[in-house]
């Protein structure tokens, strides 16, 4: 079976459906399925791409521009030959599954599906409230939308987001998944700048600095917190355009215990988590899933989530971690004192959390995919025949 992965946003450029991209096209490879990954030309070199992505053929094509979208940065990729460049790319690629990680958007996605006379699947990642673009480019998106044979949505927020534009038809709801091998409680813990103390709690951010992922609210709790308790600490692990106005919140009496870190990279992301005693994402909106979650929750860590739609399918209230309400600082406060005078609790919470994770490890969710491309693969055959 020969897999063509489409998408905008690919190495170097970071995110979750780079990673999305990258794990499942790997762990596909790994069960014996050819895949290659079409994809965009980036001016700017974001990150590294992890030593064995250089296994997977890639094709790119245009120049990927950036955008504003639903409160965050995005990319979409254009160039004067980029049309001839895909067309020529599905012609000659021979293959069976053309498959979009960018649900129908333009630019790759749409015209990789809009040429593909295979099987085509999209990948909806995102959540977001009514589209006003979905509606205005409909009648364009349609006619590529109704070609899907097979319709992935990483969560029923993500599935709900689509359904509100678009008929759904036939679907099913495969969850992000995560790098269980990768992200775990034993190993090398991160090398701050400072050393940890007796007794020293670690509250750890991990996101970027932008409005929709609320840490602002986190910054806020911490001030009261933190100067409640002197053996905690707040590591904010990202950058992005709040970043200055993020450290002028901080008071100065716990200011010496807040650390920015800026970005950080692929490979000392896990030695953070392990790192950490508590890992809060205060998120306002926008998450359809959870995967600075399931990283922290794979690393044996209990977990302080906001209460959105994406959050509140992958965390067990009091059982791997807590909720609270988007927004609300005192509630936010309340969980994280229960978890700092409480050790034992972490701890319990912490175990429960990795045992969750296990269960979205990218081999059972490549099995899942590749079980519904076979499927879609048989239903085409048997069409036609009729």
């Amino acid at each position: 079976m020969r897999v063509l992965m489409a998408t905008d946003h690919y190495y170097p450029y970071p995110g979750g459906i780079t990673e999305h991209t990258y794990h499942l096209s790997r762990e596909l490879i790994r069960l014996g399925i050819e895949v290659e990954i079409l994809t965009s030309n980036f001016p700017h070199q974001f990150v590294e791409e992890p030593p064995d992505a250089k296994n997977i053929k890639v094709h790119r094509v245009g120049k990927s521009y950036y955008i504003r979208a639903n409160k965050s940065q995005t990319c979409f990729s254009f160039s004067r030959k980029i049309t001839t460049q895909i067309k020529d790319i599905i012609e000659n690629g021979n293959y069976d599954i053309v498959h979009s990680q960018n649900s129908v958007a333009p630019t790759i996605p749409f015209l990789s599906l809009l040429y593909s006379k295979s099987v085509n699947f999209a990948t909806f990642h995102s959540y977001h409230g009514f589209s006003l673009g979905y509606e205005l480019f409909k009648p364009l998106l349609l006619p590529v939308y109704t070609k899907l044979d097979g319709k992935i949505f990483v969560s029923k927020p993500a599935l709900e987001t689509i359904a509100r534009h678009f008929p759904i038809g036939e679907h099913r709801i495969i969850p992000n998944g995560i790098d269980v091998e990768k992200f775990n409680p034993e190993g090398e813990k991160y090398p701050f700048a400072f050393e940890k103390r007796d007794g020293e709690i670690y509250i750890l951010f991990v996101g970027r600095l932008e409005l929709r992922k609320g840490t602002r609210y986190l910054i806020q709790a911490f001030n009261t917190i933190g100067k409640k308790y002197t053996n905690t600490r707040l590591i904010i692990g990202g950058d992005g355009p709040l970043r200055k106005s993020l450290e002028k919140m901080v008071k100065r009496d716990v200011s010496d215990r807040v650390h920015f870190l800026g970005f950080v990279s692929s490979h000392k992301l896990p030695d953070l988590y392990r790192s950490c005693d508590i890992f809060v994402s205060p998120a306002i909106g926008g998450e359809s899933f959870g995967i600075v979650l399931l990283e922290a929750m794979a690393s044996g860590k209990p977990v302080i989530a906001s209460d959105n739609e994406g959050y509140r399918e992958l965390v067990s209230e009091g059982v791997d971690g807590f909720l609270f309400k988007r927004k609300d600082v005192a509630e936010l406060i309340k969980k994280l004192e229960t978890l700092i005078k409480n050790p034992d609790l972490r701890h319990k919470l912490g175990e429960s959390a990795r045992l969750k994770a296990l269960n979205y490890s990218w081999t059972k969710i490549a099995r899942e995919v590749l079980d519904y491309y076979e499927y879609a693969l048989r239903k085409r055959n048997e069409n036609s025949y009729h």
